[in-house]
C-alpha cells in the first residue's frame, strides 16, 4: 500500500480504536491537538475511545491528501452525534446531548513500511475537540 492509503485508511478507522491500533508501530507516537507534549500513540487511543463512546457514530472523511515522502498531510471531517457521556482523561465528565457536530482537523501522518509511526494533529482554530465541546454546549475549564 501507498504512504496515501495507509494514511488514509488510518484516519478513517479512527472510529473503530482496534482498527486503528494495528496500524501502529510498537513505538508510534502522538502529538498536538489536546495533547501538551508527544506521547506513546497506543496511550492517545483512549482519547479515541472516549470520543468513540460519547459520539457512537463517529465517522471521519478525508477532504484531502497530500504526500511528502513518508509523510501525508491529511485533512478530514469528523462528525457524530453526541449520544454518550464524554470522559476524556484529564478533563470533568461531559453528560450526553444528543447535539451533533461536524469538526475539521489536520492529521501529519508518518508511515514507516506499512504501519503508522506518528500521528500529529493540527487543529485549525474553529477545530479539534475545543470546536466539538463548543458544538455540543460543554464548558470545559481552560479550552
Amino acid at each position: 500500500m501507498s504512504v496515501e492509503q495507509i494514511a488514509g485508511d488510518f484516519i478513517t478507522k479512527m472510529n473503530d480504536v482496534n482498527a486503528a491500533e494495528s496500524y501502529l508501530t510498537a513505538d508510534a507516537v502522538a502529538a498536538g491537538g489536546v495533547l501538551p507534549q508527544p506521547i506513546p500513540a497506543k496511550e492517545a487511543i483512549s482519547l479515541m475511545s472516549a470520543l468513540n463512546a460519547a459520539f457512537p457514530d463517529l465517522k471521519f472523511d478525508i477532504q484531502n491528501v497530500t504526500v511528502n515522502g513518508n509523510q501525508a498531510t491529511v485533512k478530514a471531517v469528523w462528525t457524530g452525534t453526541n449520544n454518550g457521556d464524554l470522559n476524556m482523561p484529564g478533563m470533568p465528565s461531559v453528560p450526553a446531548t444528543g447535539k451533533n457536530v461536524s469538526v475539521k482537523d489536520t492529521y501529519i501522518v508518518t508511515v514507516e513500511g506499512d504501519k503508522v509511526s506518528r500521528i500529529e494533529v493540527t487543529s485549525p482554530p474553529d477545530g479539534g475537540i475545543p470546536a466539538a465541546l463548543g458544538q455540543i454546549g460543554a464548558k470545559v475549564p481552560g479550552m
